[in-house]
């Protein structure tokens, strides 16, 4: 015969239920504390990651801005006789030259920019010119010429691309916008273009 619970054994239950109840919730806390500290140590090393990402575009920028001049550099000496191959004979010569308005502010900025009584020649110059360089550098004509014709100036502008290194298939959709390629040779810098190449004019 079953014997019946006393107050002593429903207590005793209880307490020891209690003391479960009690480990378990420490328990409980104890990963709720870890898993806190994991979720900051994640939130550091992602800040940490942040930090690197940021540092490193950082410095990628400046190595493109460095490779932008040096770009512009390279193509610059005696890079005016170059067009003589077109009939086309340059006296003046900038690097970064900038076209403002007023009330319209910058209208274009060009890397080299040469230029005679008859023509104006603006040359991009990138390290390693992408086809939407191209397309950015056809847009940029058709706002100098824009901005020639506002000034009365009756000059023929031709464009051109400057590389340290640039594909046959970024070349070939050069010469389809009517732009010769300058890339280096040697000590120099050769002007490309297909045999009976024509520079297009704005």
């Amino acid at each position: 015969m079953e014997r019946a619970a006393t107050i002593e054994d429903v207590m005793a239950i209880i307490d020891r239920m209690s003391q479960e109840i009690k480990a378990m919730a420490q328990e409980t806390d104890k990963q709720i504390k870890e898993t806190d500290k994991q979720i900051k140590e994640t939130d550091k090393q992602i800040k940490e990651t942040n930090r690197q990402i940021k540092e490193t575009n950082k410095k990628i920028g400046e190595l493109g801005g460095r490779l932008g001049e040096i770009v512009e550099y390279i193509s610059s000496p005696h890079l005016e006789k170059k067009f003589k191959r077109f009939g086309i004979v340059l006296d003046t010569f900038i690097i970064g030259h900038i076209l403002e308005e007023p009330g319209k502010g910058i209208i274009a900025e060009v890397d080299i920019f040469l230029s005679n009584g008859e023509y104006v020649v603006a040359v991009e110059a990138k390290s390693k010119p992408k086809i939407e360089d191209i397309d950015n550098h056809v847009e940029r004509m058709k706002k100098l010429r824009a901005y020639a014709n506002r000034h009365n100036d009756p000059r023929k502008y031709i464009g051109a691309i400057a590389g340290l290194v640039v594909s046959e298939a970024v070349k070939g959709y050069a010469f389809k916008q009517g732009f010769p390629v300058l890339v280096p040779s040697g000590e120099s810098i050769e002007l490309e273009c297909p045999s009976g190449f024509v520079p297009k004019e704005w």
